[in-house]
């Protein structure tokens, strides 16, 4: 038996296609109006009526057909197309818009620095980020910054690069410097503090949070776009 062929009026736009398609996924909006489970009307020409976004409905019969979300270059219409998705109750469509949209080229990608303060601990403040990051906030400062992952003072350009990759996750911990007596002393918790975080902002980061778990610790985390060739 040859494939029933529709016409559809989708928001004014026109599109043909057949029963088979508008039904490859059952559980959707359109394969229960096309399969007779919910009620559907006609206009004048005959052609089914459909309250959806008509320039956007040819990405979705793409989809139907294909059972692939094919997109031409630069697409912006995201919202659109997922609000689409949505109401049409394409499940399949949605979660690949929703890959495709974390994936697309362009799309901003974050870096982030996290201050960390321990009162009653040996090394009282903590940073974390990437290695490249570190050196610029802190190259300025007159405190050190000791590398974590191998207990080496900061800054020390000679560290090989693996060492300093490991200190992104094991963090710098931060140890004053005395010029004058030419010796490490350990920091209160009030020293450096607002030169270091004014170093950070300096760099475009924001503060995005902030958290007290009792006096003696607190926790910042700092957000930027990320930027090429730190």
């Amino acid at each position: 038996m040859a494939d029933e062929i529709l016409n559809l009026n989708v928001g004014g736009s026109i599109y043909t296609t057949s029963r088979s398609t508008l039904t490859r996924y059952p559980d959707s909006m359109l394969g229960s109006m096309f399969s007779g489970r919910l009620p559907s009307a006609v206009d004048d020409c005959h052609r089914y009526i459909i309250d959806g976004d008509g320039p956007t409905f040819r990405h979705i019969l793409n989809f139907l057909r294909r059972s692939k979300l094919i997109l031409p270059d630069g697409f912006k219409e995201w919202d659109i197309l997922s609000a689409e998705a949505d109401y049409y109750q394409l499940q399949e469509l949605i979660q690949l818009i929703d890959e495709k949209r974390i994936r697309r080229p362009g799309r901003p990608t974050y870096e982030f620095v996290e201050v960390e303060y321990h009162g009653d601990s040996k090394y009282t403040w903590r940073i974390y980020g990437k290695p490249k990051i570190i050196h610029q906030i802190l190259t300025t400062d007159i405190n050190y910054f000791m590398c974590e992952s191998t207990r080496e003072e900061y800054p020390n350009y000679s560290q090989p690069v693996d060492k300093i990759a490991r200190s992104e996750c094991t963090g710098y911990v931060l140890r004053a410097w005395n010029r004058t007596k030419k010796c490490i002393q350990y920091p209160g918790p009030d020293l450096s503090r607002v030169r270091l975080f004014e170093g950070i902002a300096k760099f475009g980061f924001t503060l995005i949070s902030t958290s007290s778990h009792e006096p003696s610790q607190g926790n910042w985390t700092f957000s930027r776009k990320e930027v090429a060739d730190d």
